[in-house]
C-alpha cells in the first residue's frame, strides 16, 4: 500500500512546503485546462498537408520547389516515390481550415520532373503563417529550390542541387553531385559535396567542410571558412569579414577587405593571398616546401620559424625559399601584419 506523507508525519512540512503544493495544484489545474482546450485551438492555428507521388526508379526525379515563408526540408527519403508534407501554423489569429493548403500549394507531376510551388493567397496574409514542408525524395534527385524567408536544409541526395534563399539560411550536405547555394542575408553551411561548390551571400558567412573537387566562396560581408577543400577561391568584398582555411588540398586565392586572413596547410598549388588592411597569418608543418613572396605596404612582419630568417624591421617586402622550394606563396596586406608560422 503506498504511504501518504500528511502535515502530521515525520517529514517536515514548512510553509515553503505549503506554497509548493499550492503551486503544484494550480499548475495541475492549468495544464489540464490546457489539455481540455488544444483540440480546438490546433485547429484554428495550424492546417496539414500530405501526398505520395509515384516516380521512376530507372530515370532521375528533376524537382523544382518555390515557396515564401517558412523552413524548407529536402532528404533522402526511399526510392520509387515522393513524398511531400507540410504543417502551417498561424500566430497573428488568422484562421487555417482545411482548405488552405489547397488553396496556397500546388503539386504538379510530369512523369519524373515535378514542381511544388507556393502561391499568396488573398484570405491568408503571409504575415503571421509559418509553413513547414519536407519533401523526402529517391537518392538520384535533381534540385532547384527557393525559399523567400526562411531556412533550407538539403541532405543525401545525388544533386546537383540549386538553392536560394532571400532572407535566411541554406545547409546542405552529402551531396554527390555539385552544390550552387546563394543567399540574400543569410548563412551557408555545406559538407561533405562530391562536386564543386559555388556559394555566394551578399551579408553572412560561409562555411564549406570537405569539398575536394573546390569551392568558389563570395560574400559582400560576413566569414569565409573552409576546410579540407580542393582548388578554392574566396573573397570577402566589403567589411571585417575575415577568412579561415585549413587543409587546402589545391590552389588557393583569397581576399579581404579589412578583416584578416588565415591558412593552415600545406600548399599543393600555388596560393595568391591578400588583404586590403587585414592580418594574414600563414601556418606550415615543419617540411613544408615552397616559395614565398611577402608585400604589406606599411605593416610589419613576425616570423615564427627556426628555418627562416628573419626580416629588418624598415622592410616591407622579402622573398624565402622553404626546404628547398616548392609551390608558390604569394602574400600581400596593405596596412596589416604578416605572420609566418
Amino acid at each position: 500500500m503506498a504511504t501518504t506523507l500528511s502535515r502530521h508525519s515525520s517529514f517536515p512540512y514548512s510553509a515553503f512546503g505549503v506554497r509548493l503544493e499550492r503551486r503544484l495544484v494550480s499548475a495541475a489545474l492549468v495544464a489540464f485546462a490546457w489539455l481540455m482546450q488544444a483540440p480546438a485551438s490546433r485547429s484554428q492555428v495550424t492546417a496539414e498537408f500530405h501526398r505520395t507521388l509515384t516516380v521512376s526508379s530507372t530515370q532521375p526525379v528533376m524537382l523544382d520547389v518555390e515557396v515564401s515563408d517558412g523552413d524548407l526540408q529536402i532528404f533522402y527519403g526511399r526510392d520509387g516515390q515522393v513524398s511531400i508534407s507540410a504543417v502551417a501554423r498561424t500566430s497573428n489569429g488568422t484562421r487555417l481550415d482545411d482548405t488552405f493548403f489547397s488553396r496556397t500549394l500546388a503539386v504538379d507531376q510530369r512523369e519524373n520532373h515535378l514542381s511544388v510551388l507556393n502561391t499568396p493567397n488573398a484570405a491568408y496574409p503571409e504575415a503571421g503563417i509559418t509553413v513547414l514542408y519536407r519533401i523526402d525524395v529517391p537518392y538520384r534527385t535533381e534540385l532547384t529550390s527557393r525559399l523567400t524567408h526562411g531556412r533550407q536544409s538539403i541532405s543525401g541526395i545525388m544533386g546537383p542541387v540549386k538553392a536560394a534563399v532571400g532572407s535566411g539560411d541554406i545547409k546542405a550536405d552529402y551531396i554527390a553531385k555539385g552544390v550552387h547555394a546563394e543567399v540574400e542575408n543569410g548563412n551557408l553551411d555545406i559538407q561533405v559535396i562530391g562536386e564543386r561548390v559555388e556559394a555566394k551571400a551578399r551579408s553572412g558567412s560561409i562555411s564549406c567542410t570537405r569539398v575536394l573537387q573546390g569551392v568558389s566562396a563570395e560574400t559582400e560581408d560576413g566569414d569565409i571558412t573552409l576546410m579540407v577543400v580542393g582548388p578554392s577561391r574566396a573573397l570577402v568584398k566589403k567589411g571585417h569579414g575575415r577568412i579561415d582555411v585549413g587543409g587546402a588540398r589545391g590552389s588557393l586565392t583569397g581576399s579581404t577587405a579589412e578583416g584578416d586572413l588565415h591558412v593552415k596547410a600545406v600548399p599543393h598549388d600555388d596560393w595568391q593571398l591578400s588583404s586590403a588592411s587585414g592580418n594574414v597569418r600563414l601556418e606550415f608543418p615543419p617540411a613544408a616546401k615552397l616559395e614565398l613572396e611577402a608585400l604589406t605596404t606599411t605593416g610589419e612582419f613576425q616570423i615564427d620559424r627556426d628555418d627562416m630568417a628573419k626580416p629588418g624591421p624598415d622592410l616591407h617586402q622579402f622573398e624565402q625559399t622553404l626546404n628547398g622550394g616548392g609551390k608558390r606563396v604569394a602574400v600581400h596586406t596593405g596596412s596589416g601584419k604578416i605572420v609566418i608560422r
